[in-house]
C-alpha cells in the first residue's frame, strides 16, 4: 500500500453542506494512515482552484494516494481518487455561473482520464457521469451516502427548545438546502401560497448558493441561513413533514437525515429519489406545484398514513451508515494504493 492516503482538505475551510458532510464523515472513519492537505485559510473560488492545482500537489509524496472528496482535484496528480457527486453541471449548465460550469466540465474531462478511480453516490449519478465523460466501467464506483449522530429522533424538550429559538409557533413543514435553481424553492413557495394554510407554517433553512446562475429562483429568501447539526436534528424530529422538491440531485442526503430523525418525507418524483427512497416517501411531480399542495394537505389530514410513513422512513434509514460507506471507500483505497 502507498505510504499514506493524502486527503484534499479544501472542503475543511467551508461551512458544511451535503458534499462537505460526506467528506467529513468518511475521512474521520478511515483507519488507514492518512493526512489532510488543507489551505491555511478560507479561499475564494479562483484562489481555491489555484491552490488546488499548484500548491496541493507539491505536498504529496510520490507514493501517497490522494483522495479528493468534494468534486474537484489537481490535474497533475494521477495517483488520485476523486468523488464526483452528480453530473448537474453537464445536465443543466444553465443553473450555474457560466465560468464555473465551463471550468468544472473541463476539469472533470481531464480528471476522468487521469485519475485511478472515481467514486459517486448513486447509480443515477454513475449513469449520467458515464454518459458525459465516457468513464470505463471498472473505473467508477457507487457508494451511497450514510447517516449517523446526531441524526436520530430527538426528545420533545429538545424540539421545543429549537422551536422557541427559531420562533416557530405552529406545527411546521421543513425545507433544508441551499437556495439554488435545482432545489425548486419557487415551486415549494408557490404550492404553499396556494394552500393558504393557517394551521401550519413553512420553515426554510439554507444559504444562497455562490456558484449558481442569477435566475428568478433567488428571489426566494431563506428564513434561516444556517442551522447547526444539533438544531437540525431537532427541527427534523419535530416537523410535520420534511419536503424536498428538487428537480435534480445526486443522492438526497437531507431526505435520509429527515428519515433517521423520524420525520415523514414528501419528495420530488425524480429518478435518483426513486432509486434511493422508493417506498419510504410520498412522491409528487416537482413541475406541478398544485400536486405538491395536494400532497401537503394529505399529510395534514391523514395522520395514520403519516405515522406509517415515519416508521417506514426510520426503517429505511437504518440501512445506511457512514461506517459502511467509509469501509467500502477504504476498500477501494486499499485496492488501488
Amino acid at each position: 500500500m502507498s505510504s499514506y492516503i493524502a486527503i484534499n482538505g479544501r472542503f475543511r475551510q467551508r461551512r458544511i453542506t451535503g458534499v462537505d458532510r460526506y467528506a467529513y464523515e468518511i475521512s474521520k472513519r478511515l483507519t488507514v494512515p492518512n493526512f489532510f492537505i488543507t489551505p491555511s485559510y478560507s479561499l475564494g473560488r479562483v484562489a481555491g482552484h489555484l491552490w488546488e492545482q499548484l500548491f496541493l500537489p507539491a505536498r504529496i509524496h510520490t507514493r501517497d494516494l490522494l483522495w479528493s472528496p468534494a468534486n474537484t482535484g489537481p490535474w497533475s496528480v494521477k495517483n488520485q481518487i476523486i468523488t464526483i457527486h452528480d453530473a448537474s453541471v453537464y445536465d443543466h449548465p444553465e443553473w450555474f455561473d457560466p465560468a464555473f460550469a465551463l471550468w468544472t466540465r473541463l476539469s472533470w474531462k481531464v480528471l476522468a482520464k487521469r485519475v485511478k478511480a472515481i467514486i459517486t453516490v448513486s447509480n443515477f449519478s454513475r449513469e449520467r457521469l458515464n454518459f458525459h465523460l465516457g468513464i470505463p466501467e471498472g473505473k467508477i464506483h457507487v457508494i451511497h451516502n450514510g447517516i449517523g449522530k446526531p441524526f436520530e429522533p430527538q426528545p420533545q424538550k429538545m424540539i421545543e427548545r429549537v422551536k422557541e429559538k427559531y420562533g416557530i409557533k405552529k406545527p411546521y413543514f421543513l425545507f433544508i438546502g441551499t437556495n439554488e435553481p435545482r432545489k425548486n424553492l419557487v415551486g415549494l413557495t408557490q404550492a404553499w401560497e396556494n394552500l393558504d394554510l393557517k394551521s401550519h407554517s413553512l420553515f426554510i433553512a439554507g444559504a444562497k448558493g455562490k456558484v449558481f446562475a442569477n435566475q428568478r429562483h433567488h428571489e426566494v429568501q431563506p428564513i434561516q441561513t444556517y442551522v447547526s447539526d444539533e438544531d437540525l436534528s431537532a427541527l427534523y424530529s419535530g416537523a410535520t413533514s420534511v419536503i424536498n422538491p428538487s428537480f435534480y440531485e445526486g443522492f438526497g442526503l437531507t431526505i435520509l437525515e429527515a428519515m433517521a430523525c423520524g420525520a415523514p418525507v414528501i419528495a420530488a418524483d425524480i429518478s435518483v429519489f426513486r432509486e434511493i427512497f422508493d417506498g419510504a416517501v410520498l412522491f409528487f411531480n416537482p413541475h406541478h406545484p398544485n400536486e405538491l399542495a395536494h400532497t401537503i394537505r394529505r399529510v395534514i389530514e391523514d395522520k395514520s398514513r403519516t405515522n406509517v410513513l415515519s416508521e417506514k422512513g426510520l426503517a429505511h434509514a437504518s440501512r445506511f451508515s457512514w461506517d459502511e460507506s467509509a469501509r467500502r471507500t477504504q476498500t477501494i483505497f486499499e485496492g488501488l494504493a
